[in-house]
């Protein structure tokens, strides 16, 4: 038996433009279109992040340790870095809360924000870009894009991920008499290593 509540679903299932009907209008360009790496850069370090500049002849590995001297569980989602913990081994949220440092690749960042894109194809479980304590997310000065406008027009990722987070910077919190405070509820830190 159905009741009132399932006609009208079905009706409005039933009704629903499609796309080929009814397409959505173009996103409009709007903003600043500078997609450079000092934008990006100077974005980023407002928010918090830093970017690790490489020393000459230094891997990645040696450049993580000399940012991050103290790490022990360096967890790399990176062929370009090992780590100390291979990522197959974090499979709960319990496991990566014991990581230093976690390692990513963003397939984008957005210059106006100093921000970088995750999503389930770089992390292994959702929480492994928020309780290890510090990360370096490796990105392409190739792939950066200038807003969210242009993000969200060029990007394919965001019609494809199941999720996504943009990060720009370590956690922080601030209470209303303006005290801030970083790594409150996330990463303390967060470092770009352009590639």
């Amino acid at each position: 038996m159905s009741t009132a509540r399932d006609e009208i679903l079905q009706a409005l299932r039933n009704n629903r433009p499609t796309p080929e009907n009814h397409p959505l209008p173009p996103v409009a360009t709007l903003g600043d279109l500078d997609a450079s790496r000092e934008r990006f850069i100077t974005s980023l370090r407002i928010l918090g992040g830093d970017v690790l500049e490489p020393v000459e002849g230094e891997t990645l590995d040696q450049a993580i340790l000399r940012r991050h001297p103290d790490a022990r569980v360096i967890c790399s989602n990176v062929p370009e870095a090992k780590g100390t913990l291979p990522v197959e081994k974090v499979k709960t949220p319990q496991d990566a809360a014991t990581i230093d440092v976690t390692v990513v690749r963003a397939p984008f960042g957005i210059a106006e924000m100093g921000s970088i894109f995750l999503s389930e194809a770089q992390l292994p479980i959702n929480s492994f870009a928020h309780l290890g304590q510090h990360i370096v997310v490796l990105l392409s000065v190739d792939e950066l894009t200038a807003n969210m406008h242009t993000a969200y027009q060029e990007r394919p990722e965001f019609k494809t991920a199941s999720y996504g987070v943009l990060m720009s910077g370590p956690s922080a919190t601030a209470d209303i008499q303006g005290v801030l405070i970083r790594g409150a509820q996330g990463v303390r830190s967060l470092s770009v290593w352009f590639t």
